[in-house]
């Protein structure tokens, strides 16, 4: 791609956004977006907070509502994450 060092930037791209609530498939669509390879995006994501934990603080800071789990799905958190963080209440959404 002509970054200089595109594990570097990956790393910090999906570290930033990571922490500005951002889903594994949502922070690797924006990585592979910028053409890095996938050896370089898997070894971002694996250097996150896992995405369950991730989803679980979410959670907990904006309420545990169905709205709150919709909110997570657009940004790309998977079903698993978001059936750790929020249990039956995604059942009963039906999402």
């Amino acid at each position: 791609v002509g970054y200089v060092d595109d594990e570097r930037f990956a790393t910090a791209r999906a570290a930033a956004l990571a922490g500005r609530g951002w889903g594994d498939a949502g922070i690797r669509h924006d990585l592979e977006g910028h053409a890095l390879a996938q050896e370089v995006v898997s070894a971002a994501l694996d250097g996150l907070t896992p995405e369950s934990e991730r989803a679980a603080e979410l959670a907990a800071r904006l309420g545990r509502t169905p709205k709150t789990a919709a909110q997570l799905a657009r940004k790309g958190f998977g079903e698993d994450a978001l059936g750790a963080a929020f249990g039956e209440q995604i059942a009963d959404a039906g999402l």
